[in-house]
């Protein structure tokens, strides 16, 4: 555990402090970021456009929005940070003690702050809105630990691509954005052609929109998502660190 906690712990320090080493207000943009994207989505959807809907309904469909967008925009970020990792850091590659599979996770628990102080402002704000909240809140913390499981085998296949495909990373964007407008996140999932919902049952980010939904809106179980996810988790996870540690040797050759 030793040998991979505490370069993980390290590196998501540096990672941190670094992101907002030349801003005046530092380490604080952690909480000013999240809290402003909240802020817009809210006023956006919950007055500006509340296209005839209810005070109430215009209010709920900006958490809703917002239940989806946050976990989404952990996965891109993650991804996306993932693809400079190896090349950032190849002056460990060359330790041999050194765990290499630490550094894209590393990116990916770092992105992942954001996350987890915006679902803590939402909880908030949504409970001095009036909303209720449920005992399944609690199941929150396992939904985002299975959402980071999920990344961190993406983010090992990345980065590992990345290395021999150099237009990956301007390609991920692009799938990034297609992967955001083919998941429920602006619309209900039911407003998806039944021909192609097929695509919702193969898509994880939909069940991870839909747990993460559960807990913070609805107020039920995460189930049968949670299961799911729990399978995704253990697929991606394999599959990633199998392929970065086959791969790894090749990949420092070519850095």
């Amino acid at each position: 555990m030793t040998r991979y906690g505490y370069p993980l712990l390290a590196l998501v320090r540096r990672e941190v402090r670094k992101r907002y080493a030349t801003t005046m207000l530092g380490s604080a943009w952690t909480i000013l970021q999240p809290l402003a994207l909240m802020v817009i989505y809210v006023v956006v959807f919950a007055v500006i456009l509340r296209s005839g809907r209810e005070a109430d309904s215009a209010r709920d469909f900006a958490f809703y929005l917002l239940a989806g967008m946050l976990p989404y925009l952990a996965i891109a970020e993650g991804l996306q940070r993932a693809t400079t990792a190896l090349r950032e850091d190849r002056a460990l590659l060359e330790r041999e003690i050194f765990p290499a599979e630490v550094l894209p996770v590393a990116r990916v628990v770092a992105a992942s702050v954001a996350e987890v102080v915006g679902l803590v402002l939402l909880v908030i704000l949504g409970i001095a809105l009036g909303m209720s909240a449920s005992g399944w809140i609690l199941a929150l913390p396992l939904l985002v630990i299975l959402r980071i499981v999920i990344t961190c085998g993406l983010a090992w296949i990345v980065s590992i691509l990345t290395i021999f495909v150099a237009d990956l990373a301007e390609a991920l964007t692009f799938l990034l954005t297609a992967w955001l407008f083919l998941t429920p996140i602006f619309y209900p999932a039911d407003a998806v052609p039944p021909a192609l919902q097929w695509m919702m049952v193969a898509n994880p980010l939909h069940h991870l929109v839909e747990a993460y939904r559960s807990v913070l809106i609805a107020g039920r179980a995460p189930f049968p998502e949670a299961f799911l996810l729990l399978a995704w988790a253990a697929a991606f996870a394999g599959a990633g660190l199998w392929f970065f540690r086959k791969a790894l040797d090749r990949a420092k050759d070519h850095l």
